[in-house]
């Protein structure tokens, strides 16, 4: 298992109040351990949520606050110092990033013995403005009785994005059944992108990518979210970086060579980045798409849990996923690109694309750094 994933998930917690204090930080760093159903070493919330927040997060911002309420209760609330303004400014990917961590908790309560009843905006439903004063979701662990564990939960810290070339054959219907089956999307609906499709969603995520490349700002927000060292990361504990990329030894190390923050918006470093992402979108052996009948909050959040469980499920099946939602984004740069999509999906309002992901068989990635969950809890 890899280093960040074992320390950042199952790492330390800071906690609240006196008695869960102790008890979370009893000891320094576990390494692995085996925890049986019902059996837990620290409080079940805190163990549940050492798993969830190995959940995936856009630009892997990590845009978490926790509130521990008690042994088996919290609180999730927005950091507003993690959201990506630019790029998303209703706020949408950040609550699909909440999605993630609620659905990776829920399934690690299995783990421990217990049901995770998840109240979504239970003071409301929030304007931008208000990110991080009320809670999206509260989480209450209740003790179940027999021992039905969410089989996901076996993929969790194994489970890692992939922004690699595709390799083997292509996507099954029976491939996109089981994610379908073991997704649980209600009425979200999940599909591929048919064969005659593909050659314009490929066109549309090159050109998405380009319009982002291309602006500044747009641009610039990645670069704030990039790591350019191993001592950046180690630093930072989130962002994106050459590693998870898949490079590793001297391609990381050429690579951080060639690029750093002065230079990430020279002209050749961007083409040399839209060249590889086209290459790579061209290997592309599935593309999956996610669909809401409405574009609420609570749309956003269901889709958030809907994409973890079908990530964690072609985890299992051997599949990577890579979302390519640029597209899909609210910046006006993007108005005029984003209905080409839809009108490609059969997509009317108030339905809505939530996510656009590439799934196949790549190399084996690097895995995303991970805070301590101390550093999440208020």
């Amino acid at each position: 298992m890899n280093i960040y994933r074992r320390e950042f998930a199952i790492g330390t917690g800071a906690v609240l109040t006196t008695a869960l204090f102790a008890q979370a930080c009893g000891r320094a760093k576990p390494g692995p351990r085996s925890v049986n159903a019902g059996e837990t070493l620290d409080p079940p919330i805190i163990e549940a949520l050492r798993y969830g927040i190995t959940a995936p997060s856009a630009h892997n911002t990590q845009p978490w606050r926790i509130e521990l309420i008690s042994d088996t209760e919290a609180r999730l609330f927005m950091d507003r110092e993690r959201l990506l303004a630019a790029t998303d400014p209703p706020g949408r990917q950040v609550h699909i990033s909440h999605g993630t961590l609620l659905e990776v908790t829920a399934i690690a309560a299995t783990h421990l013995g217990y049901r995770a009843e998840i109240e979504t905006f239970p003071d409301g439903e929030m304007a931008y403005e208000e990110f991080g004063t009320k809670p999206t979701a509260r989480i209450r662990l209740v003790e179940v009785e027999g021992d039905a564990v969410d089989p996901l939960f076996a993929e969790i810290l194994g489970r890692r994005s992939s922004r690699l070339s595709h390799e083997g054959p292509m996507i099954t219907e029976d491939e996109l059944s089981t994610l379908v089956e073991q997704a649980r999307p209600g009425d979200l609906q999940m599909g591929l992108v048919s064969d005659e499709q593909r050659p314009e969603a490929f066109d549309i995520v090159r050109r998405a990518m380009k319009i982002e490349a291309d602006d500044y700002e747009l641009y610039d927000e990645t670069r704030l979210w990039f790591r350019f060292s191993k001592r950046e990361v180690k630093r930072h504990r989130d962002g994106l970086s050459v590693n998870t990329a898949g490079l590793t030894g001297f391609s990381a190390g050429t690579a951080n060579m060639f690029l750093s923050s002065r230079n990430w918006h020279k002209e050749k470093n961007r083409e040399r980045y839209l060249e590889t992402f086209g290459k790579t979108v061209e290997s592309t052996r599935g593309l999956l798409t996610m669909i809401t009948p409405t574009n609420t909050m609570f749309d956003w959040l269901h889709a958030g849990r809907v994409y973890v469980r079908a990530q964690l499920a072609g985890s299992a099946l051997g599949l990577r996923f890579h979302p390519v939602s640029q597209v899909l984004q609210e910046y006006p740069q993007m108005d005029e690109l984003r209905p080409e999509l839809d009108t490609l999906l059969g997509v009317h309002s108030p339905a809505k694309v939530q996510m656009f992901v590439r799934v196949g068989r790549t190399a084996t990635p690097g895995l995303s750094p991970r805070r301590g969950l101390d550093a999440l809890l208020v």
